[in-house]
């Protein structure tokens, strides 16, 4: 008699395998139990993920006329979701041809995944067609869909789960293999027609941070050198295939008011060796309580705009760098009603600062007016 609990455990074993001949020959002679299952079990493979760069869709290259940008970019945000709504899109595109605004900054990757699609391929033609310059907006390094979808290239708490809220995830920025991944989504971009790449969130992560664990990250180096390679290799590898190009970045406001790294990795100064244009956030409503003597920043948008790009201005000048400056301006209600004064405040602000290359304008729900845009002597 066989023992039951060894036949147990070989019927386990029976149905995992899924083998006739094991149970052969546990029936006919016990001996050739261990040679029967070292000839049947067969190793399970380990199954190989794609590479990043196979997540971007494979739209067709375009040979399209190489574009030169406006003397001032004055250009719109526009989300995936407004970009794809022929609603929106058509009255952000009807705005922009009756008012000073000539471009727009379409996104193309989102925190929540690659928004390039076929029909973006064509909005792209259509801003060509109607000469508005199109720009492709990337957000890098805070990355909710890859954070989901490749956890292994996430920043972990210390229990192991995902860090930060489920809108705020992030993916280590030392990493090569994400590096690609971002560059793969500028090429293909560009690809399709748009002149320039603007990349936003390319730092580290704000905020409460002291539970982050890194998983490539080992705090060998500088948040800022970090930075600082990944940027010379993405926009390198941009270049290669693409050395028309325009590449911009944005950067917080915070970061021209302070000569080092403001803990993000962003220190202004090095990060305008890597660039064509800086675009700095100066949102007056970002700006704290005593900032620049103000209670409330949000309330005197020319004050804050003015100072704070006087500010990265003479970073600049002290160390004899000079990049193009672009400013996002702001265009929506927080800390004060935005309305057509404060915007042509910032704008002023602008100019006053010896700026002449235009600014760009954050309006998170793409809701624009024309007549806050209009700048002729008829509409002042």
């Amino acid at each position: 008699m066989f023992n039951a609990a060894i036949i147990k455990k070989f019927i386990i074993l029976l149905v995992i395998v899924g083998s006739a001949t094991l149970l052969a020959g546990l029936l006919s002679n016990t001996n050739n139990i261990t040679l029967r299952l070292a000839q049947e079990i067969v190793p399970i493979k380990k199954i190989k993920k794609k590479p990043l760069t196979a997540l971007v869709p494979n739209l067709p290259r375009k040979n399209l006329p190489i574009l030169t940008p406006p003397k001032e970019v004055k250009a719109f945000y526009i989300t995936a979701s407004s970009a794809l709504t022929p609603s929106s899109i058509n009255h952000i595109i009807n705005v922009i041809e009756n008012s000073d605004v000539n471009a727009a900054v379409v996104n193309v990757k989102e925190s929540n995944g690659i928004t390039l699609t076929p029909r973006i391929a064509k909005l792209v033609q259509r801003l060509r067609d109607k000469n508005i310059y199109p720009i492709a907006r990337i957000v890098l390094f805070q990355d909710n869909e890859l954070a989901q979808e490749r956890p292994e290239f996430a920043l972990k708490d210390e229990e192991g789960n995902l860090w930060g809220k489920d809108s705020y995830r992030f993916i280590d920025p030392s990493n090569k293999k994400v590096w690609d991944y971002n560059i793969a989504v500028a090429n293909k971009a560009l690809d399709i027609g748009f002149a320039e790449i603007n990349f936003d969130y390319v730092r580290f992560p704000d905020g409460y941070v002291d539970d982050i664990v890194y998983p490539f990250y080992k705090y060998d180096r500088l948040k800022k050198d970090v930075i600082n390679e990944a940027v010379e290799y993405i926009n390198g590898k941009i270049k290669e295939n693409h050395p028309e190009a325009i590449i911009s970045l944005d950067i917080f406001a915070y970061a021209f008011l302070r000569t080092h790294d403001v803990g993000i990795g962003q220190k202004l100064t090095d990060l305008a060796d890597h660039y064509d244009v800086i675009a700095p956030m100066i949102y007056p409503s970002h700006y704290g309580p005593g900032n620049f003597g103000f209670e409330n920043p949000a309330e005197h948008p020319y004050q804050v705009a003015l100072q704070t790009l006087q500010y990265g201005i003479n970073q600049l000048k002290a160390v004899n760098k000079e990049v193009i400056i672009r400013p996002w301006i702001q265009d929506f209600d927080m800390g004060a009603v935005y309305d057509k004064e404060k915007i042509q405040q910032q704008i002023k602000a602008i100019e006053d600062a010896g700026l002449k290359s235009g600014w760009m304008v954050w309006n998170p729900s793409n809701f624009y007016i024309q007549n806050e845009f209009d700048f002729s002597e008829e509409n002042q």
